[in-house]
């Protein structure tokens, strides 16, 4: 069986457009400020520039402002708890990390709730080499694509819905690390960061690419 899509092409097609939004003011300036207040105990208004930030991703739907306080202090306190701060090179570590990381956000609000997607970008901050950013156009993407790859196929186990994510993902980013590092970069220094933006460019709805 072969791959029914190219898709070292559509890397290739849509990495620059991808590129270009990071470097966007509007993501690499509030990207950049996050991660050194995740890395810098002493940064100045640490809580409100996490809490800043994770509200721009649309994650505190439902949740008031004094809410969203404590769950992004909590984040921090994830963070700086943190035992390994170097990488998380498998999908069970990436997992591990997210489980651990939502029970500190829950603890926090108090009550259950899904924090699957903000635990997924909290913790792209801790290690944004290694980690992908849950979201539903990226998810869209990916589902459509393992479908048409050869040698890309779902776990066959009930895992859950991020797991599911997790593991698809990183058999797609491994198999396709050079073509995405291969790419022109600008000293954007995040390809696990472009490859999602590509994906969440495929995934958006509509008829047009994301501008």
């Amino acid at each position: 069986m072969t791959s029914v899509v190219d898709f070292e092409a559509v890397i290739r097609h849509f990495g620059p457009q991808a590129v270009s939004i990071l470097h966007s003011p509007k993501w690499a300036d509030t990207d950049n400020k996050v991660i050194q207040a995740v890395n810098n105990q002493s940064a100045p208004d640490r809580i409100e520039v996490m809490r800043g930030w994770l509200q721009s991703y649309g994650v505190f739907r439902g949740i008031t402002h004094l809410q969203q306080l404590p769950i992004a202090s909590a984040v921090l306190q994830w963070a700086d708890s943190r035992e390994e701060r170097g990488k998380l090179t498998t999908a069970d570590d990436i997992c591990q990390a997210h489980e651990s990381l939502m029970e500190f956000c829950i603890a926090a609000y108090g009550k259950n709730r899904d924090f699957k997607s903000l635990a997924s970008k909290a913790l792209w901050l801790c290690y944004p080499d290694d980690v992908p950013l849950f979201d539903s156009r990226t998810q869209c993407a990916l589902c459509v694509f393992s479908k048409l790859e050869d040698g890309i196929a779902p776990r066959a186990d009930d895992a859950s819905e991020y797991r599911q994510f997790v593991h698809v993902w990183k058999a797609f980013y491994e198999k396709y690390k050079d073509t995405i590092t291969s790419l022109e970069m600008h000293n954007y220094p995040y390809p696990v960061r472009v490859f999602d933006v590509i994906l969440w460019i495929i995934g958006s709805p509509g008829y047009k690419a994301v501008v």
